[in-house]
């Protein structure tokens, strides 16, 4: 494995990465970087929230708890299951399962608003309520989706599950129906295709 290092910026939001063969060589590289940034912020007078700094160590096996804190403007950092970071929650073992958890609860949210417009009562056509659902929901369920695409097939099973209710909703459909054919009438792709192609486009 090669050591790598890796500042990522974006508005206000930082993010220092650091990827290596060792945990100590992770930690060590992680902690320069931290130092860095208060040098650049006591230099241009900026202040920094340290409740919002948040320290993963991705990595299979279990969590130690033994494993040396950061420090950060003198408060100690300590080691979470899971970080937040652009709207996509990153756990440590890289599941998604907390990501996808937290999607689903938006998402029914979001379907809880417009279900006047697309559920089975609605006098809306199809294409308008295809429509709705590309240009409101869907942007929900595929959130970051280059990035959790590749989770473990039992999370993006729910994801496939969701889609295909709200089409059953929308569309008013038999028990018998197959989901395929509800696409195939909404013109929509599979969920899988779907991540697939903007997948594509994005690398």
């Amino acid at each position: 494995m090669n050591n790598l290092i890796i500042n990522c910026f974006f508005a206000n939001d930082t993010e220092i990465l650091a990827h290596g063969s060792t945990t100590k060589f992770v930690i060590r590289t992680l902690q320069r970087g931290l130092i860095e940034i208060e040098k650049w912020c006591m230099r241009w007078c900026v202040a920094i929230n340290i409740d919002k700094t948040r320290s993963v160590m991705f990595r299979k096996g279990h969590h130690r708890n033994n494993q040396q804190s950061l420090t950060f403007f003198e408060e100690e950092l300590s080691w979470d299951k899971e970080v937040k970071y652009l709207g996509l929650i990153l756990d440590s073992k890289l599941t998604f399962r907390s990501h996808i958890e937290y999607n689903t609860d938006k998402f029914w949210a979001k379907v809880h608003v417009i279900i006047p417009l697309i559920g089975r009562k609605s006098p809306l056509p199809l294409k308008n309520k295809s429509l709705l659902f590309k240009q409101i929901l869907r942007p929900i369920l595929t959130y970051a989706s280059q990035i959790w695409g590749l989770a473990a097939k039992a999370q993006l099973k729910k994801v496939i599950i969701m889609q295909n209710t709200i089409l059953r909703i929308m569309t008013n459909a038999r028990w018998y129906t197959r989901n395929d054919f509800l696409h195939t009438d909404l013109k929509l792709k599979s969920i899988e295709n779907y991540i697939q192609d903007i997948s594509r486009k994005f690398f």
